[in-house]
């Protein structure tokens, strides 16, 4: 996971889409409780529509996983869900929590989304089930916004958002392609479990996103041992071994930059060589 620059006031917005939100916004705070799943539902279109715009933020990547969408299925996820949270009760009564319906027309609240991330899948190879579906875990519910007038910044989401920047270092990654949380349970308890909670939810350790990584890997581990080879002779070398030792750099480079799939990856395998000379142009910006 890498740091996604999304900022909702610079998306292109279908003529007068801001009204038809707040709109319909009124309409459901007015329904019955009972009813708000269904209105809000009944008006999908409104971030549906903006699936593109979200889609090119991270040029076709899922802001979750990195994976690349292209001829998939997607989704936009309300990263506070809109129309229940799993397993919040009030505390002391039967009241189930009716999820954060307000934030429902809130393109802050939106985000870009494979469904392997969002939708609860069993991960056939593994039998592991993920998927973020309604699950919004914080770390103290007594600070749990329920109506409009709570004030959701009082809450800890233990759910990695990767439009924050100082959350997405939290994981880090093993070179068998498999997703780690940075710190321990007895270094920083808080922090390790929103990453583990963010690595089971948003199923960030799927077989195929596994396997794609690790296909990385061994592609990185081959550049960067041409690289090394090239540089060794770089002094005395003539333009096609420039131009090879070249190549091999713009490779790396290439698969650490944001446009690249599971990049965040290929800059954790990279992070040992930052001090090796013959990979020095790697990580000149």
């Amino acid at each position: 996971m890498r740091h996604v620059p999304y900022d909702p006031r610079v998306i292109q917005y279908p003529l007068d889409w801001q009204a038809q939100a707040d709109a319909v916004l009124k309409c459901v705070e007015a329904t019955p409780p009972e009813q708000r799943s269904d209105q809000v539902n009944k008006h999908r279109d409104l971030w549906v529509c903006l699936k593109p715009q979200l889609a090119k933020v991270m040029h076709g990547k899922c802001w979750y996983t990195e994976a690349p969408q292209a001829g998939t299925d997607t989704d936009v996820d309300h990263f506070r869900p809109k129309n229940a949270v799993k397993g919040v009760r009030k505390p002391g009564t039967n009241e189930d929590h009716p999820g954060y319906w307000w934030r429902a027309f809130d393109p802050a609240n939106y985000r870009y989304s494979c469904i392997v991330a969002n939708r609860r899948r069993r991960d056939l190879e593994t039998g592991h089930v993920g998927g973020k579906a309604d699950e919004f875990p914080i770390w103290h519910e007594s600070q749990r916004a329920w109506c409009p007038t709570d004030d959701c910044r009082n809450e800890q989401p233990l759910l990695i958002d990767p439009c924050e920047p100082a959350e997405v270092a939290l994981i880090t990654f093993a070179e068998n392609g498999e997703a780690r949380e940075r710190y321990s349970e007895s270094e920083k308890p808080r922090l390790h479990k929103k990453a583990k909670l963010s690595i089971e939810l948003y199923h960030l350790n799927h077989t195929d996103f596994v396997k794609a990584r690790t296909s990385i890997r061994d592609r990185l581990r081959q550049f960067i041992d041409d690289a090394r080879w090239y540089y060794q002779k770089l002094d005395d070398a003539d333009a096609k071994t420039e131009h090879a030792y070249a190549r091999a750099i713009q490779q790396l480079r290439e698969a650490c930059s944001e446009r690249a799939p599971f990049s965040s990856f290929a800059i954790a395998i990279l992070q040992p060589y930052r001090l090796d000379e013959s990979l020095a142009a790697v990580f000149y910006t």
